[in-house]
């Protein structure tokens, strides 16, 4: 699996490199290597099949136990396969359509990084690995949506889809880790075979499902998907179809089995499952742009799916994986079917389309056969999926009937937005001023033959029986569920009633769409992408009040904080451990009983009273060098030559610069007693009294002797120096004292940059 991914991450290299120079070279290479994936990945349906799985690990952080960690099974290889035969028909597509396009290498290498995390995605075991992956199908998408970055509206889609599911992503990384931790594993292949053992868990539930909400574009974060419409066709064909939005029905897919038996995950999955669907069935009906409409479809089938893992039973989940399925199918068909129309007319305004057939053949093929699938019309996949949710709902328990007739409702409006982008759009009397071609083989070919897969599972479903059953069981807590009937007839049956009903409401609202449109305003009462700007802009003002409040540009401010704080916290500590009684100066007795001990302590004393007294800019610099000089004698009364001679160079080298600086000073100052001086007084007095009562602490407590032991015995023979000091800094600490000559290099430099752009305003 990981040979795969990395397959797939130098083609992404490939295409930015080389795609600019010769096009036809990295497209080939892609679109073959993208399909040679595609072909591997269909090697392991048998043994799936048959029940093995495939469990692939290589250690990563092995300290805090985690790896790369890859597992197979029915349910990751279904996702998987649609990856990788979406992925290999959309690159086909994109291939022509981005042509003469800026920055097309950069569009392939996004849309290459957005598949290989997806693909990660739905075969990581690690969580910690999946939620990698889950951030960075996030990013990557955030570059697709944002590709023409010239656009205002793009941009700001963009940015709205990073930041709520990288929010969601936020929580979803703390569920996973509570989960882990609660299973006692952190491998997806063993905490599903734990099963029940997390029901009831209500804060883990909560954290995952709204990290899958927020993915999958369910109520209330379900604004943001119709505006990532601002990207590419193929990118929302992509994203819409199998990939981006279907990873939080994946994960929910995924962990069904451990919390399947919970009320709360049940209520919470049909409930905004219910929600959502209804919604965006609605917010279709309203719009008039073939993307907008295809986005507003793909959130209520996103809701229906939702709702029919929170149903439970085994019908409902081989039903929803089944229409998963059908939705990737003929939903990329849609998509690439609005691009070709957008492509060759200009527009996407339903109002302004009609009579393309004419034109356009094999794009109005694509458009039928996918149609047939949405409506739910025989002899497509989609009828067949269809039944067998009405199937699943009839034999479910009695609440389930009110979601069945909100499901044909829905189902009924579904059949109305597929006649209306098939017969409004391609039959009738053409309304466009200018001539339409047909696109070429490369972008009709694609949802073509995506639209005929509909047809070959709708009348060959009996083949793929066994394989759709062992990716639904991978959904369920138990092993041994009936296996899936594909079969197209079921004769004249309940559910076969319930499909008749379907259509005929469905051609009623057809009929009176413009007052079914009507009705369909209520959608802007649950709208929330109002609630989400006013938040963002709120958010905004906030940050800014909060960082003029800190990062104000007065300097003395900045201390205060630096040493008020302190202060505060460790007289607290000082106080509530009852610490200041245990201060002893017995210890400081034998280190003062030499008079020249107390030399260095006069110098200071004597320097810093005088600094109190003096108004001459050069006395007062004199005294701050007595200070320090004060200081660097300390360290080498007690024993500390190297760091005292450093002392005594800074000391002299400040001394020097700072009396060339005063030159161009005048040479007194008057420093009037107010009381903000007198209230930098008193912190200056108590940060020093709180330091020194640590220092003081610090002396009456044994020191672990470890660290300082080991300089000291491996100094000569690690580091060939007897100086411990000099061997700690030039050897063991090389990259730290590295690091500070390089911050001290890049200062100089500053400072010269500084001094050479004031002498050339100076002769300007």
């Amino acid at each position: 699996m990981a040979l795969i991914l990395s397959l797939i991450i130098v083609l992404s290299f490939i295409f930015l490199f080389f795609y600019k120079y010769q096009p036809a070279i990295p497209g080939a290479l892609g679109t073959l290597g993208v399909f040679g994936v595609f072909i591997y990945l269909c090697t392991y349906i048998q043994p799936v099949i048959q029940g093995e799985k495939v469990i692939e690990a290589v250690s990563w952080v092995p300290e805090l136990k985690v790896d790369i960690g890859f597992y197979l099974d029915g349910l990751s290889l279904f996702f998987a396969l649609l990856i990788s035969l979406f992925g290999a028909f959309i690159l086909l597509y994109s291939i022509e359509y981005m042509k003469g396009k800026p920055k097309a290498n950069r569009f392939f290498f996004y849309l290459f990084v957005f598949l290989a995390s997806m693909l990660g995605l739905v075969l990581a075991d690690h969580v910690i690995l999946l939620y990698v992956f889950w951030e960075m199908t996030s990013i990557s998408s955030y570059f697709l949506i944002s590709y023409n970055n010239h656009e205002k509206k793009a941009r700001r889609a963009a940015l709205q889809a990073l930041l709520i599911t990288n929010l969601g992503g936020l929580a979803l990384f703390v569920g996973l880790l509570l989960l882990g931790h609660q299973c006692g594993s952190f491998h997806l292949s063993a905490i599903i075979q734990n099963g029940q053992t997390l029901a009831g868990m209500s804060t883990i539930i909560l954290l995952i499902l709204i990290g899958c909400f927020t993915k999958s574009a369910q109520f209330p974060f379900h604004f943001w998907l119709p505006n990532a419409m601002a990207a590419p066709s193929p990118v929302s064909a992509y994203l819409h179809s199998a990939t981006m939005v279907k990873a939080g029905v994946f994960l929910v897919m995924r962990l069904n089995p451990v919390f399947s038996t919970d009320i709360m995950w049940q209520v919470s999955l049909l409930a905004i499952g219910s929600i959502t669907m209804v919604l965006g069935a609605i917010r279709a009906v309203k719009a008039f742009d073939l993307k907008s409409i295809l986005a507003s479809i793909t959130i209520s089938t996103l809701g229906v799916l939702m709702a029919l893992i929170g149903v439970g039973s085994d019908l409902a989940l081989q039903g929803a994986l089944l229409y998963l399925a059908v939705h990737a199918l003929y939903k990329a068909a849609l998509f690439l079917v609005a691009g070709n129309v957008d492509r060759q007319t200009g527009t996407r305004d339903l109002r302004k389309l009609s009579g393309l057939y004419r034109n356009m053949p094999f794009t109005t093929c694509a458009a039928l056969l996918a149609g047939l699938a949405f409506a739910g019309l025989p002899p497509v996949l989609g009828f067949v999926v269809k039944e067998k949710l009405y199937e699943a709902l009839l034999g479910g328990e009695e609440y389930l009937y009110w979601f069945l007739i909100v499901f044909i409702i829905t189902n009924a409006i579904y059949f109305m937005l597929a006649v209306k982008l098939t017969y409004d759009l391609f039959f009738g009397k053409s309304i466009l001023s200018q001539a339409v071609k047909e696109v070429s083989v490369i972008m009709w070919g694609p949802p073509v033959f995506l639209s005929l897969m509909g047809l070959l599972f709708g009348v060959g479903g009996a083949h793929f029986e066994s394989f759709f059953s062992v990716a639904a069981e991978a959904t369920m807590n138990k092993r041994g569920a009936r296996e899936i009937d594909l079969s197209l007839w079921h004769g004249f049956n309940t559910a076969f009633i319930l499909s008749g009903i379907t259509w005929l409401i469905g051609l009623a609202f057809y009929v009176g769409e413009s007052k079914f449109r009507r009705l369909a305003g209520i959608t802007k009462l649950f709208s929330l992408d109002h609630a989400y700007r006013s938040i963002l802009r709120h958010l905004q003002s906030f940050t800014y009040v909060v960082t003029r409040f800190f990062q104000h540009g007065f300097l003395t401010r900045y201390l205060k904080v630096i040493f008020v704080v302190p202060i505060v916290m460790l007289s607290w500590i000082y106080m509530e451990g009852k610490l200041f009684s245990e201060i002893h100066f017995d210890n400081w007795k034998s280190s003062f009983s030499e008079v020249y001990a107390f030399f260095p302590l006069l110098l200071i004393f004597t320097g810093t009273l005088f600094i109190l007294r003096t108004s001459s800019r050069l006395r007062i610099l004199v005294c701050l060098s007595l200070v320090g000089y004060g200081i660097a004698l300390f360290y080498a009364v007690f024993s500390a030559p190297d760091v005292s001679m450093t002392q005594f160079l800074v000391e002299t080298i400040t001394l020097v610069i700072f009396t060339i600086v005063l030159n161009r000073m005048p040479k007194s100052a008057s420093f009037p007693l107010e009381p903000r001086k007198v209230l930098i007084a008193g912190v200056s007095i108590a940060f020093g009294i709180i330091i020194t009562c640590i220092l003081i602490s610090v002396q009456q407590y044994p020191l672990n002797p470890a660290l300082k032991d080991f300089y000291i015995q491996h100094s000569v023979p690690r580091g060939h120096g007897e100086n411990v000091v000099n061997v700690m800094l030039v050897d063991f600490r090389a990259f730290d004292t590295f690091g500070e000559m390089v911050v001290l290099s890049m200062t100089a430099l500053g400072v010269v940059a500084l001094i050479n752009l004031k002498s050339k305003e100076d002769k300007l």
